[in-house]
């Protein structure tokens, strides 16, 4: 039996084995953080085009009174009892009568005229006229005689016929109201068949007619040329430079550009009605009230529109305008962009939902996640803080890249990979069991950021800038069809979620739509 003291010295070289032991598996790993990145800038794409719309209305009914003026146009054209002799000797007489004037509406028989689509062909020489051809119209009775021949007279009832004059309103560069008139036409509902000498009796009268009747047009449609759409349209432009607020640090920006139009057509009113686009891409932006953007109102776009604009919610197309022309303004909607800052702490609670209690082991090794954590690093980096226990404590961190997957509406972080200073600390006197493990695949799997966050700010805020009164004057009417988060930028302070929100808008400007 061993001596007392050579006993006791054994229990204690056997316990001092068995702690040391037992500490030998007590790691502890706390690496420092990783240094930040120099700030790069927002490397994402500019906001997408699409156009403002809004009407502007004409009153043609100063020309239609002139027109049926019987000083400035007769309401009778009496030739009965004094004929009319032809340079080949045949004498006839005629007698007519009309109705008033009345604009006929865009896509009738009467707003369409073979003649005045030449003539619209003629003078814009091939080029897509963005003026509109429009018509008025009255009816006509009408009789005529050539000895020993006449129709209309007698026991017959007048024959009847229809005055058609067509018409070119546009607008000028400055926003003004240009018209003139292209030509008159007499279609004759009930024709007489008067033919002398091989003269065509009837179609010297349908010439007598229509150029007394274009004479007097002419005259009258100077009343259209005095009228102007400026101070309509200015009013909103100067409006939309405007940054729109939408909360205390929440601002709407149109970034407006160039105008155009689309072209006036009637529904057999006196007033017509035409459509002003303005080109846009509209942005949210957050922060400080930003300067008005915009200069003073451009000139009208008198050439025919890019193909590559999107093309106006409530874009009115009328049958007057080419097709190629009617295409381009095809409606595809109202576009919004915005960069929706996402803070870290509510992204580092999230993502340590999704860890915290995770188990990895090597062997008989393991470590569990007691805490995670998402921190800006700068240059688009992010830094993913993971706090373990177990035979290791401590925390790591792993550094990567957000991309945006646009079919999981979420953020990953791309390039996940431990930060050199954990790295080189596991190599150098961390349990190499622990650098072994799959920590990272653990990590790389969980980091997934949903966007919903981001894409429900969004949608609140276009709903409500595009459902507001934006002036006495004018107001705004729309909705949100889809949000879609399309990019994302991290800087220290943020993860930036770039989202686009299509949609529609309405403008309305003196209660008109």
């Amino acid at each position: 039996m061993l001596p007392p003291s050579i006993r006791k010295a054994l229990i204690v070289l056997s316990v001092t084995v068995t702690l040391t032991g037992c500490l030998a598996k007590q790691y502890v790993v706390r690496p420092p953080a990783p240094t930040l990145l120099p700030e790069t800038p927002n490397p994402l794409s500019s906001p997408t085009e699409s156009s403002v719309s809004f009407p502007v209305q004409v009153d043609l009914s100063p020309f239609i009174h002139a027109a049926n003026d019987d000083s400035v146009i007769p309401k009778k054209f009496d030739h009965w009892r004094n004929s009319i002799k032809h340079p080949k000797g045949v004498e006839y007489r005629y007698y007519a009568e009309r109705d008033d004037f009345a604009v006929a509406p865009s896509g009738s028989p009467q707003a369409i005229s073979t003649n005045s689509g030449t003539m619209l062909r003629d003078w814009w020489k091939g080029i897509e006229p963005l003026s509109s051809s429009l018509s008025i119209s009255t009816a006509l009775r009408y009789k005529i005689g050539a000895h020993p021949l006449q129709c209309g007279d007698g026991t017959e009832w007048p024959k009847r016929a229809t005055l058609i004059g067509n018409l070119i309103v546009g607008m000028t560069p400055s926003y003004g109201v240009s018209a003139s008139v292209t030509g008159v036409t007499l279609n004759a509902i009930d024709p007489c068949k008067i033919s002398i000498t091989d003269t065509d009796v009837l179609q010297e009268v349908k010439n007598q007619l229509t150029e007394r009747v274009q004479g007097g047009l002419s005259n009258a449609i100077a009343r259209v040329n005095t009228l102007t759409a400026r101070s309509r349209v200015e009013d909103v432009w100067h409006t939309l430079r405007n940054p729109i607020p939408l909360e205390p640090d929440a601002w709407l920006l149109f970034n407006i550009g160039t105008v155009w139009r689309s072209g006036f057509s009637s529904g057999g009113t006196d007033l017509i009605d035409d459509t002003i686009h303005i080109t846009a891409k509209p942005v949210l932006v957050f922060g400080a009230e930003p300067p008005p953007a915009g200069e003073a109102l451009p000139q009208l776009e008198t050439e025919p529109a890019s193909t590559g604009f999107h093309g106006a919610a409530d874009a009115q197309l009328y049958g007057t305008l080419p097709k190629t022309l009617a295409n381009r303004l095809a409606s595809t909607g109202f576009h919004v962009v915005a960069d929706i800052p996402l803070d870290y702490p509510s992204l580092s609670r999230s993502l340590a939902k999704r860890l915290q209690g995770k188990r990895v082991a090597v062997k008989g090794d393991f470590i569990q996640i007691a805490d995670a954590a998402i921190l800006g690093r700068g240059g688009n980096q992010v830094v993913l803080r993971i706090t373990f226990e177990g035979d290791a404590t401590g925390h790591l961190y792993f550094v990567g890249k957000p991309e945006m997957n646009t079919l999981a509406h979420s953020v990953q972080i791309g390039g996940l990979r431990l930060d050199l200073d954990s790295e080189q600390l596991l190599v150098k006197s961390g349990p190499d069991w622990l650098a072994r493990s799959t920590i990272r695949e653990l990590v790389m799997s969980e980091a997934v950021l949903g966007v919903s966050p981001a894409s429900d700010r969004m949608r609140d805020l276009v709903t409500k800038a595009l459902n507001r009164e934006l002036s006495p004057t004018i107001t705004t009417n729309g909705t949100v069809t889809s949000v879609q988060g399309i990019g994302v930028f991290a800087d220290v302070n943020a993860l930036y979620v770039r989202v686009m929100s299509d949609g529609s808008l309405n403008l309305k400007v003196d209660g008109k739509q």
